[in-house]
């Protein structure tokens, strides 16, 4: 039996590095998870308009990407365990599209009849 990966590879028939490669090309460079987040008490996230110093605002790219966790240690590295339990990261984001993740949605919203 192959062992599938979170995002549907099969991970007998790939390396690590290829691997990796494969989970950083779902970004889609929105570049959204590099700008500094305020979170209130009340728990709720605010984006603010300061991106990390190395966040090339205009490409969306890192500027020192291959060295980011030897440089800047505070850079978090997104995983599959991650990706799912982060708040902040939008529903449009290319690694929570692959593995199917999405933020809890209030299920309990009023609908408002026609009569009212």
């Amino acid at each position: 039996m192959t062992e599938k990966g979170s995002f549907g590879y099969s991970l007998e028939m790939i390396t690590s590095k290829e691997r990796d490669q494969t989970w950083e090309n779902l970004c889609k460079k929105c570049g959204l998870c590099c700008f500094e987040k305020i979170e209130d008490e009340q728990g709720t996230i605010f984006f603010t308009s300061t991106p990390c110093r190395y966040l090339d605002v205009v490409t969306r790219e890192c500027k020192i990407y291959p060295r980011r966790f030897e440089i800047y240690p505070d850079c978090i590295k997104l995983t599959e365990d991650l990706v799912g339990k982060l708040p902040w990261l939008h529903d449009g984001c290319g690694y929570r599209e692959a593995l199917d993740v999405s933020k809890k949605r209030n299920p309990a919203r009023r609908k408002v009849s026609d009569d009212e």
